[in-house]
């Protein structure tokens, strides 16, 4: 009865009697909000991954303007140079992993009506919170993992985003 498509090692609502649960209203008011929380968290990542993004644009933006005497770094120096392939190149793996952070993928959420009444409705109270319950903790695991990826996908970003910057402040000091 979780998810038609979904398997489970949980026993079913009818196994377990209303009495050997004696905390099951605590625990369901515990942790119904949980991926509502996680699409929260899903919305966290994704903004700074983009903010972050931003920040490289901006950084390799302004190292193709730095000046040298009267005008700015030509575009053939930069690009002569290892030190700008690798500011490129860490820009570019920014971009991959902005791409791969925000790549869409399907978390499970609890909040479709259609779902509660096709699957629950019929369900006493007791059943209900079983079954959601035990819907929580499977759709909770799925939706860490993917949360995982993208968690790791920014924090990539950061040490790229500082060799970015720390390669174009080499090329200007070499420039002068």
């Amino acid at each position: 009865m979780i998810n038609q498509n979904q398997e489970t090692n949980s026993l079913s609502a009818s196994d377990i009697k209303p009495e050997s649960v004696p905390a099951l209203d605590l625990s369901f008011d515990w942790v119904k909000d949980v991926l509502s929380k996680q699409c929260a968290d899903v919305d966290a990542i994704d903004n700074k991954a983009i903010t972050l993004f931003s920040v490289a644009t901006a950084i390799v933006g302004l190292g193709l303007g730095i000046p040298i005497g009267t005008s700015t770094l030509p575009l053939k120096y930069f690009i002569s140079s290892p030190l700008g392939w690798i500011s490129v190149f860490s820009y570019a793996v920014v971009a991959i992993l902005t791409v791969y952070s925000l790549w869409v993928r399907t978390f499970e959420t609890l909040d479709n009506p259609v779902t509660i009444r096709e699957w629950y409705w019929q369900l006493t109270p007791f059943q209900f919170k079983i079954n959601i319950l035990t819907y929580l903790e499977d759709s909770f695991e799925q939706n860490q993992s993917k949360l995982k990826r993208k968690g790791l996908a920014v924090r990539l970003m950061i040490p790229a985003i500082a060799i970015e910057t720390v390669f174009l402040l080499l090329l200007f000091v070499f420039s002068l």
